[in-house]
């Protein structure tokens, strides 16, 4: 069966790799030159390093995502730890949510145990992942009135859940879907102590896209690059092929200018592995009426700001840091990630759900970040900063709020042969990259079931 992909990120990637692996005939349509979607990255021409479009985390719970990183070789760009450990700072120094190897949940209730934090905090968390365990599913409520009904106080939201929670949903708790919160906290941590790892890349995400690409054009796929998907092409109510236009896609032909031209591409299926706005548009006029494409104009996005700084000396010592009291939640270091020891430092700042960071000017982001370390670490006193960047994604992800979880569609199609990828699917996960990983194997499987 020959089967067009629309969109290379981590959606489109794992579908065309599973069906090509299945020795299915797979086009892989990307319409930039770079592959990843909303999780990539570029060389940066200032430092020579990998610069994310925003820091991205795995954990060990994504399995699906892992396998598909193993099956294509890649693993060694993986940095996983032993057990959870997460660092942060406040005004009071540094304490670590730090999980011993144990049985879960038991992991999670040592590593409570040991983080600076009032004893009453500790016993709020326990009772929270009693609540998870042995209640019911908060369908249908915020995560703010879910945290209210299982006791979770002012200190226990401020100091724990608020931080963890935005950084996963990209949304804040009292906007935030509280069953997508229920559904990652049971799979991370009441399943294994190791399903809580984090697990960080060794190089840009870029880089790993390049090496899936690799890997699916090693077993006969095609990867046409700079193609810009124009229409779906349906007849008698089935998806019979894409429409795009196809732009230079070397370097050479860039340079050339090369013309693009209009190319169709036949085929017996279609996944659209787009964004939720883009999709609507490439079905035909008479359909977009027909849900689930009329409804997705009710999703909205939600925004990361990232801002990456390189600072002549080393200032944070350590890979990761939650950084309490703070309006920039996380600070990573890039260039240890990267197997750098020694300066110059590579700092990622994060800020999930950014909607009141975004429209502000990139200097006040960077004084801002700039202000976090001076206020948290005292080797900033001596630091220079040499270079930064900000980076904005208006819509990287969609608002995870209830209302969402009522309009993402299923893979599945009305239109015969069409079947949908991406994160914003019904996967029963926020947008994280597992979620877009299990939304393409799940879109491969309708390919298959379906012929």
């Amino acid at each position: 069966m020959k089967v067009a992909v629309i969109g290379a990120g981590f959606a489109g990637m794992a579908a065309a790799i599973r069906l090509q692996e299945r020795r299915h005939d797979v086009v892989l349509l990307e319409r930039r030159g770079v592959l990843g979607g909303r999780a990539t990255s570029y060389r940066d021409a200032g430092s020579g390093e990998d610069v994310d479009n925003g820091t991205h985390l795995m954990i060990g719970a994504y399995a699906a995502t892992l396998d598909l990183i193993s099956r294509a070789g890649a693993s060694d760009l993986l940095v996983v730890q032993d057990r959870l450990h997460i660092d942060y700072v406040d005004d009071q120094g540094f304490s670590a949510l730090d999980c011993p190897p144990l049985l879960a949940p038991f992991h999670l209730a040592g590593g409570l145990l040991r983080v600076r934090m009032p004893w009453r905090v500790k016993l709020q968390a326990l009772r929270f992942a009693l609540g998870v365990q042995l209640g019911r599913r908060p369908d249908g409520i915020t995560l703010a009135e879910w945290f209210e009904r299982t006791g979770q106080g002012k200190d226990a939201r401020r100091l724990l859940w608020d931080p963890l929670a935005t950084a996963i949903l990209n949304e804040t708790p009292e906007r935030a879907a509280a069953v997508l919160f229920y559904n990652v906290y049971r799979e991370a941590f009441l399943t294994s102590h190791a399903a809580s790892r984090l697990v960080f890349l060794r190089r840009g995400y870029g880089v790993l896209h390049e090496r899936l690409a690799r890997y699916f054009e090693g077993r006969g796929g095609t990867v046409r690059r700079r193609a810009l998907a124009d229409a779906i092409d349906v007849a008698d109510g089935r998806a019979i092929g894409v429409r795009y236009v196809q732009r230079g896609m070397t370097r050479d032909e860039i340079r050339a200018g090369k013309k693009a031209t209009a190319e169709r591409l036949a085929a017996d299926a279609v996944v659209a592995a787009v964004p939720w706005k883009a999709l609507p548009a490439l079905v035909p006029a008479p359909h977009r009426s027909w849900m689930p494409f009329s409804g997705l104009s009710g999703l909205r996005g939600s925004p990361i700001v990232s801002i990456e700084m390189w600072l002549d000396k080393i200032v944070v010592d350590r890979q990761m840091v939650g950084l309490r009291d703070s309006e920039i939640e996380w600070v990573f270091d890039k260039g240890r990630l990267y197997g750098r020891s020694g300066p110059p430092q590579h700092l990622a700042f994060i800020v999930s759900a950014a909607y009141r960071s975004a429209p502000r000017p990139n200097a006040e982001l960077v004084k801002a970040a700039e202000t976090a370390l001076r206020r948290y670490f005292p080797a900033m006193a001596g630091a220079t900063l040499t270079r930064s960047l900000v980076i904005r994604e208006p819509d990287a992800t969609f608002a995870s709020d209830p209302e969402a979880e009522k309009l993402r569609p299923e893979n599945v199609t009305p239109i015969q042969g069409l079947y949908l990828a991406g994160d914003w699917t019904n996967t029963g996960l926020p947008a994280t990259i597992e979620g877009a990983v299990r939304s393409g194997l799940a879109a491969a499987e309708a390919v298959e079931a379906q012929r």
